[in-house]
């Protein structure tokens, strides 16, 4: 266990240069004692509810008070209602955070209905990690690669739940030219693991990150039930996913491409972490301090190298820059994904 008072020592010197002494003293003192709500727009048990929850345990150390954080899941909409929540009606005083689905930058951009919120407004804390969209089909379909799906006997149908999960196959589908069926009204990444489990559907589009860990059973699998990935948006570090295709190498018209591209950059701050806008700056700063020292503390690390969590940080400084990088995208990219975005 470590000592109270060497780590407030060493956290005071960490935070001085974003937050001077007495501002620290303050934040201190707003958070003692109280309880600081992480609000989280997915279900229980899905890759996103497991960083969350990993984040919170040690979050509290490194925040001045060490307050107490509870984790509230709020699913729905692809973390439109969490967003909407934390922007209209949560407290503005740094007692709320949020975990965020990159992908509601881009449905911010193209307009979408039910998106009550300005993602350049939001006190960024920082990413933990990246996403590589992948998509994946169940061995007892006869489908074992691209070329499968690409000429399938009849279309395959995949489960969808949010954006990443919605976003990707139809990509697959009207970009690449893959033969499935995109079917919704699943509610995270867990239920459609279960309805692939049942036999519901055959296959689902995901992150990679989510699916090494979530998924290990059904990858495993023997040969006639196994879960196959077999398009990748590319990570070649990545043992299972250096062989794959990518999906760029398979998209060929020009607007497709920039649309893809511009899809695909929010998920370099794929594990993202919000506040509500207009919280006192003193508390922000603090806030995304301790995340940082939160990702660098050895018993974090540990504790997520033992249930396979990667970790990829970004600041919110650098998430801020490339929320507004997306926001500039041409007339003929953003055509394309409002057709994407309003595919049936």
């Amino acid at each position: 266990m470590r000592h109270p008072y060497r780590f407030a020592a060493a956290f005071s010197l960490l935070l001085c240069v974003a937050v001077p002494a007495t501002a620290w003293a303050d934040v201190a003192e707003f958070y003692k004692g109280k309880t600081l709500r992480f609000i989280l727009g997915s279900s229980p048990g899905g890759g996103f509810d497991t960083y969350a929850r990993t984040i919170a345990r040690t979050l509290t150390q490194h925040i001045p008070g060490n307050p107490k954080i509870i984790v509230q899941n709020m699913p729905g909409a692809g973390f439109a209602i969490a967003m909407n929540y934390l922007y209209n009606v949560a407290k503005r005083d740094g007692s709320v955070i949020g975990a965020t689905n990159s992908g509601l930058v881009m449905k911010q951009v193209l307009g979408e209905k039910g998106i009550r919120f300005d993602n350049a407004k939001f006190g960024w804390l920082g990413s933990a990690g990246k996403a590589t969209p992948t998509c994946m089909v169940m061995s007892r379909t006869g489908v074992t690669d691209l070329k499968g799906i690409l000429n399938a006997p009849k279309p395959v149908n995949f489960g969808s739940a949010g954006t990443l999960t919605r976003d990707t196959p139809l990509i697959l589908r009207d970009f690449v030219g893959g033969k499935i069926n995109v079917v919704r009204g699943y509610n995270g990444t867990a239920q459609i693991r279960a309805a692939v489990g049942r036999k519901e559907v055959d296959g689902y589009c995901s992150s990679w990150e989510s699916v090494r860990i979530q998924a290990t059973e059904m990858l495993k699998g023997k040969e006639g039930d196994r879960l196959i990935p077999f398009l990748t948006t590319g990570d070649k570090e990545e043992p299972v996913l250096k062989n794959l295709p990518l999906f760029a190498d398979h998209i060929k018209n020009d607007d497709e491409r920039a649309a893809y591209e511009a899809w695909l950059a929010p998920y370099k701050l794929f594990r993202a972490y919000v506040t509500p806008p207009g919280i006192p700056k003193d508390r922000l700063e603090a806030l995304q301090t301790a995340f940082k020292n939160t990702l660098d503390d050895p018993e974090f690390k540990a504790a997520s190298k033992k249930i396979g969590i990667e970790i990829s940080y970004l600041s919110g400084a650098e998430i801020l820059g490339l929320v507004k990088q997306v926001f500039s995208i041409g007339p003929g990219a953003k055509a394309r994904l409002e057709q994407l975005v309003g595919a049936k």
